[in-house]
């Protein structure tokens, strides 16, 4: 099993920082990769992506940064931010459901609207109940590799615990990607509004694999990318000679990564925090 570590690098100057991002060892393991499977599949290997979206392919959580902006409109929500959070800390996979039940009554085009003015703001922070939330953007190197796939002719797939109609409006927006392409907790619909339902199959933890599925039948996905432990069984379809990629320092995930994936999968870490929007906003030409 290949351990490559992106998140140690020194970065000192700004220009050191995008020169840093955009030739990493992780773009390093996909020309690899590309190189060695991309011209002939041998071995029936699949041009296949499969990506979590909140602080994976985003910094920062879209179903979240919307549910805390409907809070901060003063929709009466039949959950606060506070009971929320406290929820997603005991049972974030109850709590990522409930959360999407509470957009009862509220309109998809509204959602549409919110989401987009959230993801086209130039704010980092929403405040509410007094407590940051950041406002999604594009995580810099993961928009890279999706280009980069994009380049390869890959099929790009994103499952997400958000909401449905926020998780296709941040694919679709920042990425690029197709919406028949991304999928999260998809309400159910009455007319245009909201109900207090979710349909199956839920995408958190296995319901993810179950997801993917739907989209993309038994393919295995040669690149799987997330944040989340909860995420370990999409993980776990990933194609035994592909890439891993964990955003950010989950420990658990590593280990368990490392301890169940195959030896021949390369697990790739990259950071998730501000520093590489910080590339991002400096960036020399």
């Amino acid at each position: 099993m290949h351990i490559i570590d992106s998140t140690v690098h020194p970065l000192k100057t700004p220009a050191d920082m995008f020169s840093s991002m955009y030739h990493s060892d992780l773009i390093q393991r996909l020309l690899e990769q590309e190189q060695r499977f991309g011209e002939s599949h041998l071995g029936g290997k699949n041009r296949i992506g499969l990506f979590d979206l909140d602080n994976t392919l985003l910094v920062g959580d879209i179903g979240d940064a919307v549910f805390a902006q409907l809070l901060i409109d003063g929709f009466a929500l039949p959950l606060s931010w506070k009971n929320y959070r406290l929820m997603s800390k005991e049972n974030p996979a109850f709590a990522y459901i409930e959360v999407v039940k509470a957009l009862e009554g509220i309109s998809m085009e509204h959602i549409i609207r919110i989401s987009k003015r959230l993801l086209f703001s130039d704010q980092e922070y929403l405040y509410c109940d007094g407590e940051p939330v950041r406002i999604p953007k594009a995580h810099p190197l993961m928009r890279e590799v999706i280009r980069l796939l994009r380049d390869w002719h890959y099929l790009i797939f994103v499952v997400s615990a958000s909401n449905d109609i926020s998780a296709k409006v941040a694919g679709s927006v920042l990425f690029d990607i197709p919406i028949n392409n991304i999928a999260g907790i998809k309400p159910k619909l009455l007319g245009d509004k909201i109900t207090n339902a979710v349909l199956d199959p839920i995408p958190v933890g296995v319901g993810k694999v179950a997801q993917y599925r739907l989209m993309c039948g038994d393919n295995m996905p040669m690149i799987v990318a997330t944040d989340s432990m909860l995420d370990l069984p999409i993980l776990q379809i990933c194609d035994p000679d592909g890439t891993a990629i964990i955003v950010g320092d989950n420990e658990k995930l590593f280990a368990k990564a490392r301890e169940e994936l195959s030896n021949a999968i390369c697990i790739h870490r990259v950071p998730s925090d501000a520093l590489l929007l910080f590339q991002e906003q400096h960036r020399v030409a």
